[in-house]
């Protein structure tokens, strides 16, 4: 007989609290919700004997208070290995949600696949990842949306995509999410991942340079909106893809409709703190640049921490930045370098790179005129985001050694009246923010 041809509700069956009337026989069971869904499969020599003290039994007397459960069965020989080979191509088959759960986990109900997956693509939207595109193949291979999450050279957000997912699989859910690849960790240990929902794919896989492509353009996947590749933009990237990548996406396009157009469901939104895991990062903002011939207008705020004085540049739309020089200050004590004799742009282009996150990967250092209305004051500078500079200057511990390195890491380390500014700024970045105390 084929797996797929057994008739769950034509098996012999018991309510999970008629487990005295269980038979004594070497067995498959299977525990299934009112509607007949297969929510944990086991194994046995014994049913009875299996039932009278099963480590499952906390767990499904919960959930039985919400929906009546039952234990349906197989009878099948006594060979622990055939057995054991029979239980796994069935838990494939079925896919139960409480064979993937923590024994002591105190589940009280089944999360429905489409929260879970909407769950996912809530958290994956806020790393940045973006929708590459839809392939419709029939046939013999399964539709497929492939999704894409940011990486740059062997830094990227895998650790947090890895976290995030792992706790969806911890849920009692009918969706988990396979991670089929994992790239050696002197390339990044990047992970791919894929999960299957109402016979749609989703895979997800590491791309570099995705901060060049991100854009305002946004499509829904079961109801979740991220940022997705335009006609153009995939085909820009179609055309530099190698052969065997061509050859896997063959039919792929621009993701239009919403291949899974399920309603997203409020109360699936995550609570305020609740994946401590997740880094939430935001995509660099670049300002647009200005007209051959004319100076950006913009206001200035003075701040004073221990003693060190950081200029700050507001546009219209108040939003902060810093001017290069003031990084160069603090570094360098040059307070007006030279941009070709200085390289300038290239070296602030290295400080980015060595940064630890990839949030600034890609971003364009320019230089342009500055115009400060207050004391029409006209400068060249390049201006960067407030938050980039409290990254330069916050990671400048990876400087140190020693109980300075450790003091600044715990936040500990006390500036000393002669220490350089970088040093007392890097100290204070370490457990506060410029950005707050300006909206102090």
């Amino acid at each position: 007989m084929l797996l797929e041809d057994i008739k769950l509700s034509e098996l012999p069956s018991v309510d999970l609290l008629e487990i005295p009337q269980l038979p004594n026989c070497a067995a498959i069971y299977f525990v299934c919700d009112s509607k007949n869904r297969v929510i944990y499969i086991g194994r046995t020599v014994n049913l009875v004997e299996r039932w009278r003290n099963h480590h499952r039994f906390k767990q499904l007397k919960r959930l039985n208070l919400k929906d009546r459960l039952s234990i349906s069965w197989i009878v099948c020989t006594q060979d622990v290995k055939a057995l054991s080979n029979l239980e796994n191509k069935l838990i494939n088959l079925y896919n139960p949600p409480l064979n993937w759960t923590k024994v002591v986990s105190p589940i009280s109900k089944i999360t429905p696949s489409e929260i879970a997956l909407q769950q996912s693509l809530q958290q994956l939207a806020k790393l940045n990842t973006m929708i590459l595109g839809f392939d419709p193949i029939a046939n013999e291979e399964t539709p497929t949306i492939y999704l894409v999450y940011p990486v740059y050279g062997t830094r990227g957000l895998s650790g947090s995509i890895r976290s995030l997912l792992k706790n969806i699989n911890k849920k009692a859910s009918y969706l988990k999410w396979k991670e089929y690849h994992t790239d050696p960790k002197s390339l990044g240990k990047f992970g791919y991942w894929s999960t299957i929902y109402n016979g749609i794919r989703i895979d997800l896989t590491p791309f570099q340079g995705l901060v060049h492509f991100m854009n305002t353009t946004y499509k829904t996947v079961a109801g979740v909106e991220l940022m997705a590749f335009s006609h153009e933009q995939l085909e820009v990237f179609l055309e530099t893809a190698s052969s065997e990548l061509k050859e896997v996406v063959s039919c792929l396009d621009a993701l239009e409709d919403d291949p899974i157009p399920i309603k997203l469901v409020d109360k699936c939104q995550p609570k305020k703190g609740k994946h401590k895991n997740v880094v939430e990062i935001e995509p660099w903002e670049e300002l647009e640049p200005m007209p051959e011939g004319e100076a950006r207008e913009m206001s200035r705020q003075f701040l004073y921490v221990d003693g060190v004085e950081i200029e700050v540049c507001i546009n219209a739309n108040e939003k902060y930045f810093v001017r290069h020089n003031v990084y160069w200050w603090m570094i360098y004590g040059q307070k007006d370098p030279v941009p070709q004799r200085n390289c300038v742009i290239e070296n602030l282009q290295r400080a980015v790179d060595r940064l630890p996150t990839i949030r600034w990967s890609g971003y364009r250092f320019r230089f342009e005129t500055i115009l400060f209305t207050e004391d029409d004051v006209e400068v060249q500078s390049i201006l960067f985001p407030l938050v980039m500079f409290e990254d330069l200057v916050r990671w400048l511990k990876l400087n140190y050694s020693g109980k300075v390195r450790e003091e600044l890491e715990k936040g500990e380390y006390k500036p000393k009246p002669d220490d350089l500014a970088s040093l007392k700024l890097c100290a204070w970045l370490q457990s506060n923010s410029l950005s707050s105390l300006l909206k102090t």
